[in-house]
This record gives C-alpha cells, structure tokens and sequence, in this order.
C-alpha cells in the first residue's frame, strides 16, 4: 500500500524532507525498531527502513539514495538510523 503517493521523487529522504516526520515516526514506532523505555528491536539491517520507504511510494533507486545517506552518517541498521542520524543529522 501507497500511504503517500505523491512520493514519486528521486531525492532522497534525509532529515529536511517534508516525509521526514512520518518516516521517523513510523521507524521509531511499533512497525520500525518499535522503541520502549530501555529495549527495541532490530535485526543488523534496513528491512524496517526499506519496508517503511516502500510502503511511502519511494522508488527502489531512491531508497538506494537514502540508506547510502544514511551509512554516510553511521545508520548501518534501522536502530542506528534512529539513534545516529536522526536526531544529529549535520548537512
């Protein structure tokens, strides 16, 4: 399922987006690393990113684009993401 169809484009989807919001949310959330007080999940990959970007109508060059950026600034794994980019995203 498309949640946002609009999101056709070929840039990435990086902190500064107008998506950036809803991804992070949703990363964060129940279908992402699901974060509580002390404990998430994770599994050493992007499967949550990749499964979450796609469900948002992102193309598979664009997701490319994104975890690329992502591992430039230490997010290996979809925990990562959340906890070394996207609070400290530097452009």
């Amino acid at each position: 399922m498309n949640d946002h169809p609009e999101l056709t484009v070929s840039a990435p989807l990086v902190p500064g987006h107008p998506s950036w919001g809803t991804f992070f949310d949703r990363l964060q959330g129940a279908e992402g690393c699901n974060f509580r007080e002390d404990e998430w999940t994770c599994f050493g990959d992007h499967r949550a990113c990749i499964a979450i970007l796609t469900a948002m109508g992102l193309a598979q060059p664009t997701i490319a684009a994104t975890l690329s950026k992502f591992k430039a600034r230490g997010g290996y794994c979809d925990c990562e993401v959340v906890l070394n980019v996207g609070g400290r995203w530097r452009r």
